[in-house]
Parts: structure tokens; C-alpha cells; sequence
């Protein structure tokens, strides 16, 4: 374990600030997290270097349909959440404890292994990235010295300054998962907001990180849809109609056995905001042809995608081949 950042001494407990649990911890205890520990008084990480799952794999999964399409991302994780979410699609990463016996994996490890793949980027994903702080605070920078860029796919509850340290660092684009409205996040958090999130993905925009949005239909979602106007309303009144928003299908997980997402539902989520305004949106987790990108002017297909799969890319560097607009778009270079 090595010293944590963003935490302060208290009277009896340790308030940690990295995220918006603000969790006060007592000694020889854990924050909410699993992850970082009060150790005589100094709160220490459990996650540095502590990776659960490595691999290559293309942008287009995350998803990212708006930066370096075509390409592969080093994507890697560590263990537990910060959040409770009943429907979790990776709970057997997010549901399990950093353990305490690891071999840790070095950043200059994960840059050479992405750097012999042929990745054009990083990317901390599969649980949530913001347990991994300190370690991609590290890593970051390494990875730019190697022309490599730097991604997270994030449920975005970390604290500004945490943010804020990770751009300082080096980040070049952020997926941030939206879970609905304050009720969701009562439920999943300790007294979270859904504002927190939405602050921080205006933050991370004004700062020239590429975002996109990505919100599951889970079965509070869908149950009550009156919260994906709510999404939806948010999405244009903290970003802009430019940021891709991605709704993405439900399957049953974890604690929860209601019936998947339906299609017809995804397809009015995307309908719904795209006649609100929002230039890009898509459906995720199912083949459908919303997973295809559209020029928001002229209408014509610009990238097929087949799964997660790039399939055919028609722009001309940024440009509609067919009628010049400007895509919101990071290509390759």
C-alpha cells in the first residue's frame, strides 16, 4: 500500500476526498470503496499497481464512437466501486475487494505492453477507473511521452479536483456512465446527486477532453422514463449538442433479474434526443443501425459499425465526404 492523495486528517476519522462518498474513515478501517485504508492515521490505496484485467481492445467498445475510431486501446482495471449499483454489468470485478497478496504491475510495464500492441491510447475501464487515481496519475504522463493518449470510461462521481488532477496529468478523453436522476443515485451512493456528474463532464469539456455520454436503460430507467427526458434535458443544458450520448441495453446481472432493455425503448430514447437536438446518438448493446454514425446535416452514413467492430469510415479527415460539415470528431493522425 502507498500513501493516498486528496484526503485530510480528522478528530477520530480520516476524510477521504476523492470522490463525492466523502467517506470518513477510522483507523484500521476501509472508505466505502474497499479500496483505501486508514493505516495508523494515513489513509493508503489498496489499488496501485493491484490490476485485475488487461487487455487490447478497440475503442468502439467502451464506447468511444468519437475518438480515434479504427483504433485499440491497453485497457485495464482493478477491483470494487464507489457506487452500489444493483444492475451491474461488471460486478464480479466491481463487487470484489482489491485483494492484499498482488504482484503490481508497474506503469512502464502497462506502456510497453501497449506500445508492442500497436494501442494508440490508454484506457482505465471495466470497474471504476477512479480507485486507480494515484496510479494513473503516473501513468498519464508516461504515456504521453510515448504518444499514446489517455482514456477513462468513468461513472464520473470523483471529485472536481480529482478531475482536475487527472487532466492536469495527461487525460485526453472520458466516457462518463450517467445513472439516471437524484433518486438512482440515492439509492447507489451515499447521498449523491446526479449533478455531480453532469459538472464534471461540463468541467472535463471546457477543458478540451473529449467526452461522450453513455446511459444504461436500467430497470429504474425503464421503468420510469420520464428520467430519460431527464437525461436527456441534462445532456443539452450541461454539455452541447455535439457530446455523443450512447443508450445502452440492460441484461440481468448481479442482484437484479428483470427482463433486458427493450429495443422499441432504445429506439425512443434515441428518437427523443435526437429531436431535442443532439447531433450524435447511438444504442448500445445490441446490432442496430443506431449504432452507426450519421452526418447530423445532410444525413448520409459516414461510419458503419458492426458490434464493436469499425466496418467502413466515409469522412474525409473530419469532414462529411458528402457535404463538408465538421464532425465532432478525434481522428488519427
Amino acid at each position: 500500500m502507498i500513501e493516498a492523495k486528496l484526503w485530510r486528517d480528522g478528530e477520530s476519522k480520516i476524510r477521504c476526498l476523492l470522490c463525492w462518498n466523502r467517506c470518513r474513515v477510522a483507523e484500521n478501517s476501509f472508505g466505502h470503496c474497499r479500496a483505501r485504508y486508514n493505516e495508523k492515521g494515513t489513509l493508503k490505496t489498496l489499488t496501485y499497481g493491484n490490476l485485475s484485467a488487461i487487455e487490447s481492445r478497440p475503442m468502439e467498445i467502451k464506447p468511444f464512437f468519437h475518438f480515434l475510431p479504427g483504433s485499440s486501446s491497453l485497457t485495464f482495471s482493478t477491483y470494487s466501486c464507489n457506487l452500489d449499483c444493483p444492475w451491474c454489468q461488471n460486478w464480479h470485478l466491481s463487487k470484489r475487494p482489491p485483494p492484499e497478496d498482488f504482484n503490481p504491475i508497474s506503469p512502464e510495464k502497462l506502456i510497453e505492453m501497449a506500445l508492442k500492441n500497436g494501442d494508440r491510447s490508454t484506457c482505465a475501464s471495466f470497474n471504476e477507473p477512479t480507485l486507480l487515481f494515484e496510479y494513473l496519475l503516473d501513468l498519464f504522463p508516461l504515456a504521453r511521452k510515448n504518444n499514446l493518449r489517455n482514456t477513462i470510461v468513468s461513472n464520473g462521481y470523483m471529485m472536481p479536483k480529482a478531475l482536475k488532477m487527472l487532466i492536469d496529468a495527461g487525460l485526453n478523453a472520458a466516457n462518463f456512465d450517467i445513472k439516471g436522476g437524484d433518486g438512482v443515485y440515492a439509492r447507489i451512493s451515499k447521498g449523491g446527486k446526479s449533478k455531480y456528474i453532469w459538472r464534471n463532464a461540463r468541467f472535463a469539456r471546457k477543458k478540451d477532453i473529449h467526452v461522450e455520454v453513455v446511459c444504461l436503460l436500467s430497470p429504474p430507467m425503464y421503468k420510469n422514463p420520464e428520467l430519460i427526458d431527464e437525461v436527456i434535458s441534462n445532456h443539452l443544458k450541461y454539455l452541447d449538442p455535439e457530446v455523443p450520448i450512447h443508450f445502452t441495453r440492460y441484461f440481468p446481472a448481479y442482484l437484479t433479474s428483470d427482463p433486458p432493455t427493450s429495443v422499441k425503448l432504445l429506439e425512443e430514447a434515441v428518437m427523443k434526443a435526437k429531436k431535442e437536438g443532439i447531433d450524435y446518438v447511438y444504442i448500445g448493446n445490441v446490432h442496430h443501425r443506431f449504432e452507426n454514425t450519421f452526418c447530423p446535416e445532410c444525413g448520409v452514413l459516414l461510419i458503419r459499425r458492426n458490434g464493436f467492430r469499425l466496418i467502413e469510415n466515409r469522412l474525409e479527415g473530419d469532414r462529411c465526404f458528402n457535404c463538408g460539415r465538421k464532425i465532432a470528431i478525434v481522428v488519427l493522425q
